[in-house]
C-alpha cells in the first residue's frame, strides 16, 4: 500500500442571498452537492519513489548473483537486476558502486531498501567485518497523484496563465511547473492531478497546496462523475433495435450435398483445395 496524504479543501465564501429571497428554480440540491463536494478531503497517494546512492568499492556482480537469490545478472550490459518483496521494489547495480531503486511506496521504504541492498552487497563480498557506508544518498523522484472534488477548465486556465503549458494535440493535460518546491504537474480536466519530479513527500504536498487556489478558480461541475453512478449500459438485442439501426447480415452458404458413393469433383468450388498446386510444385522440386 502506498503512503497517502490528505489535505482539507474548504469552500470559498459566497454572497448570501437577501433573507426573504426564494431559491432558483430547478434541482434544490444542487448547490448542497456543489458545496459537499468543495468540502471533501483531497487524497493524496504516492506511487512510485526513486532513489539512488553509492558505495565505496568497486562490486564483483558475478560474485554477488552467486552469492544472492533472486537476482539477475546482465554480462553484456553490466548491472545486476533484482527485486525485493518487501519492502517491494526493482533494484539495479552497477560494479562501479552506484545502486538505484525505483518502485517504494514511501521515503521510508525506500531508505529500508537502500539499507537492505547494502548489506546484501557486502555479506556477498565477504566484508561483514568492514564498515560500509552508504555515500550521496538522494531521492531523485516522487510520483504522486490526487483527484480534486471538481473539474477544472484547463482551456481558460492555460489562457490566462504563461505558466500554463497546455498542448492539446500532443497531450490531453495542462502541465505547470514549480522552481520551488521542485516538482511538475499535469492537470486534466476531469480534476486528476499527476505529480511527478519533486524530491519529498513535503515538496508534493507544498506543490498541491499551491497550485489549489489557482485550480480552484477555474472549477467546473463534474457530471462525468454522476453518469458513473447511473449504473453499467444494459446490452439492447438486435431484435429490439429499431429499423434504421438494424444490421444486414450476409446470408450463409448452405453446404452441398452429396449422393452415397459420389466423388468430389475436382472442378467443384467446394472440394477445389488452391493448394495443389504449390504441392505439386515442391514434389518437383525435392
Amino acid at each position: 500500500m502506498g503512503r497517502h496524504l490528505v489535505m482539507y479543501c474548504l469552500a470559498p465564501q459566497t454572497q448570501s442571498h437577501p433573507p426573504h429571497a426564494e431559491p432558483a428554480p430547478g434541482n434544490p440540491s444542487t448547490s448542497q452537492d456543489n458545496v459537499k463536494h468543495e468540502n471533501d478531503e483531497i487524497d493524496i497517494q504516492i506511487r512510485n519513489v526513486v532513489c539512488n546512492y553509492s558505495l565505496p568499492l568497486h562490486i564483483d556482480l558475478r560474485k554477488v548473483a552467486l552469492n544472492s537469490g533472486n537476482v539477475t545478472f546482465d554480462r553484456d550490459r553490466g548491472v545486476l537486476y533484482k527485486q525485493k518483496r518487501n519492502p517491494q521494489c526493482h533494484v539495479k547495480v552497477y560494479s562501479s558502486g552506484n545502486v538505484y531503486i525505483v518502485g517504494c511506496r514511501s521515503e521510508e521504504d525506500c531508505r529500508r531498501a537502500a539499507r537492505s541492498v547494502g548489506r546484501m552487497i557486502q555479506r556477498s563480498m565477504g566484508l561483514l567485518n568492514a564498515k560500509l557506508r552508504l555515500r550521496d544518498y538522494k531521492i531523485c523522484n516522487v510520483l504522486a497523484t490526487c483527484r480534486l472534488p471538481f473539474g477544472v477548465k484547463i482551456e481558460e486556465m492555460a489562457a490566462k496563465y504563461k505558466e500554463a503549458q497546455y498542448e492539446p494535440e500532443l497531450s490531453v493535460g495542462l502541465v505547470w511547473k514549480y522552481v520551488d518546491p521542485k516538482a511538475s504537474l499535469r492537470i486534466h480536466t476531469t480534476g486528476s492531478i499527476t505529480i511527478t519530479g519533486a524530491t519529498s513527500a513535503e515538496g508534493v504536498m507544498r506543490a498541491i497546496q499551491m497550485i489549489y487556489p489557482i485550480v480552484q478558480e477555474f472549477r467546473c461541475s463534474l457530471r462525468h462523475r454522476v453518469e458513473r453512478t447511473t449504473g453499467p449500459r444494459k446490452r439492447v438485442a438486435a431484435e429490439q433495435l429499431p429499423a434504421e439501426f438494424a444490421i444486414a447480415r450476409r446470408p450463409r452458404l448452405k453446404p452441398i450435398a452429396h449422393n452415397e458413393g459420389e466423388e468430389d469433383d475436382p472442378h467443384n468450388s467446394a472440394a477445389f483445395n488452391p493448394f495443389d498446386d504449390e504441392e505439386e510444385l515442391y514434389d518437383e522440386l525435392m
